[in-house]
């Protein structure tokens, strides 16, 4: 079952899709990440961070488009989110019904007999265990079942608000076709199996909707407000903000000595699962969202949306003022049967030999333990956790920023010592940073010696480093003349970001002399040429001018030659 994954062509391999993945579910292969399923909450957290977008999530918009078109009555399940997320949530209500659906229903009226499941569920068990946690979340009993399995039994046996309402629709019409619409990524896991009869049909996030009212020219500022056909009560609207929790829930719970926790953020509910583990916690219930500040914060909230306080307290006033004002189509939940049951979900793991992560760290160029870092730039916490990744196939051995960076600069400084050429650094005040080796045997100076000197120590012109400075931008193929070393150079001028120069001269000081040289015999074949013209010129003119005497006494010889024998014939 592949949900999501990432586009390898736009995979930049900058890793930082694996920083801030809570449980390391993203594997690296050849260079490129992809999402380990098996291993993957659904959190959206590498779809949020990503820096190009390189995310690829299963498209269902082309489906529920076909669903808009056709004659089946389809029912938007929309996420309190929506409140806070639009300018005005009543223009949202009625392009959803102009894109075409016939039911637009909020899933907080789910949350409300979900909340009376809760309350009877703690007093039925209330002393008999030390933890209630909340299963709102997709993502978070995900991360309970995956990873935290002695936690499942705390887990509330009820379903999501989202599959509450849904499955309320099913009861009511089982033709109809459900549609989840809102800023979560998780919620993607509780549409499958993909059959008529389950509870949500399809997935639509908030960001895809808009694209599909652009589609259709559907301006929202340019909409008359409307209300969802079934809404939640004021209390039930707030549901998707952090810190909520419901009063008759609070009263059950201080009745029975429980206090309430609201916990948000993976990092958060990471340290709070340890310490339940640990059994350091007194007794409580737990609330808990993957997302900081819970559901209003979601991966695909629209980018349009107010700032993330904004719509916190846009939802929280709304709840404040009762909400829409109405009252709501009732549910009948007669038969609809809400509970459901978790069990920990085997996630593989192949602990390495310590040998073995002791072979890897020296790939990695840690050979004692002063080298491994724990920089964490490769997204691991330590350079062991790397390791590990890489013996199971999560991550590669070059995944590791100081290390490469080791590489390149000894590469950096085997070129910087070896080259051929003349290599300086300068700043942008024109002093000299560093020579190398080639520049101190032309300039007849020592690296040490001209280090912060003015560049015009070398007997260089600085106009060209000034230009260059003022376009940042590199000068290229420029011939220059160097008098006091009595060579020709071409001069590569590289500007580097952060105000320094790059200066490459390559000595062409023989190949010019050979130009010249070249030259010279070019002018003195020229010389040549035109010598042997002219003397073929007078040798052809003599020829000519004895020519022409020959002629002209063989002329006369004949002529009087042929006197004679006319005159012998009289």
């Amino acid at each position: 079952m592949r949900l999501f994954n990432f586009t390898a062509e736009n995979c930049k391999n900058c890793n930082k899709c694996v920083r801030e993945c809570p449980v390391k579910a993203i594997r690296f292969k050849n260079n490129k990440a992809e999402i380990d399923e098996e291993k993957c909450i659904a959190c959206g957290q590498c779809f949020v961070t990503c820096p190009k977008h390189a995310r690829n999530m299963e498209n269902e918009v082309d489906v529920v488009s076909k669903m808009l078109a056709s004659d089946r009555r389809v029912v938007a399940c929309i996420d309190s989110a929506y409140l806070g997320s639009f300018k005005e949530p009543g223009q949202y209500v009625t392009a959803l019904r102009k894109l075409g659906f016939d039911s637009v229903q909020e899933i907080a009226a789910g949350s409300e007999r979900i909340t009376e499941d809760y309350i009877n569920y703690i007093k039925e068990n209330a002393g008999n265990q030390k933890y209630f946690i909340s299963s709102t979340c997709t993502a978070t009993y995900l991360f309970i079942q995956k990873y935290h399995p002695q936690l499942v039994k705390y887990l509330i046996p009820v379903v999501t608000p989202m599959l509450a309402l849904g499955m309320a629709i099913k009861a009511e019409d089982p033709n109809a076709y459900t549609v989840y619409v809102g800023p979560c990524l998780s919620k993607k896991y509780e549409t499958f199996p993909k059959v008529d009869s389950a509870p949500i049909n399809s997935l639509i996030t908030c960001q895809e909707i808009i694209r599909m009212f652009r589609r259709k020219f559907i301006d929202l500022n340019s909409l008359e407000i409307s209300v969802p056909d079934r809404v939640a009560k004021s209390t039930g609207s707030s549901y998707s903000i952090a810190g909520d929790v419901w009063p008759n829930i609070t009263e059950i719970l201080e009745e029975n000595g429980y206090d309430s926790l609201r916990v948000n953020g993976l990092d958060n509910v990471k340290n709070l699962f340890e310490s339940m583990e640990k059994e350091e916690l007194g007794n409580c219930y737990i609330g808990i969202s993957a997302c900081v500040e819970s559901c209003i914060n979601g991966p695909f909230i629209p980018k349009e949306s107010l700032s993330l306080f904004c719509r916190r307290q846009k939802i929280t006033k709304f709840a404040a003022e009762h909400g829409w004002g109405i009252e709501s189509e009732p549910i009948d939940w007669n038969g609809v049967d809400l509970r459901t049951s978790f069990k920990p979900i085997s996630v593989p793991r192949h602990q390495a030999p310590p040998e073995k992560i002791q072979e890897i760290l020296r790939k990695m160029g840690r050979k004692t333990r002063a080298d491994e870092y724990d920089c964490g730039a490769c997204g691991f916490t330590t350079c062991r956790e790397k390791a590990q990744a890489v013996f199971e196939g999560m991550a590669e051995e070059e995944m590791c920023w100081p290390n490469l960076r080791k590489k390149a600069e000894r590469k950096g400084d085997t070129i910087f010592l070896n080259s051929r050429n003349i290599i300086i650094f300068i700043d942008k005040e024109h002093k000299i940073q560093q020579i190398n080796p080639v520049a101190e045997h032309y300039f007849k100076v020592t690296n040490d010696d001209v280090q912060g000197k003015h560049v015009t120590e070398l007997g260089l012109p600085d106009d060209d480093y000034t230009y260059c400075f003022a376009i940042k931008k590199d000068i290229m193929n420029k011939k220059m003349h160097l008098d006091q070393q009595g060579i020709v150079v071409m001069q590569n001028i590289i500007y580097i970001e952060g105000d320094e120069l790059f200066i490459s001269m390559q000595d062409i000081t023989e190949e010019e002399q050979r130009k010249e040289e070249l030259a010279k015999l070019k002018m003195h074949t020229v010389d040549i040429a035109q010598n042997v013209i002219e003397k073929q010129m007078r040798v052809a003119q003599e020829i000519a001018s004895l020519l022409g005497e020959t002629t002209a006494e063989t002329k006369v010889a004949l002529n009087k030659l042929k006197d004679v024998v006319l005159k012998e014939g009289e």
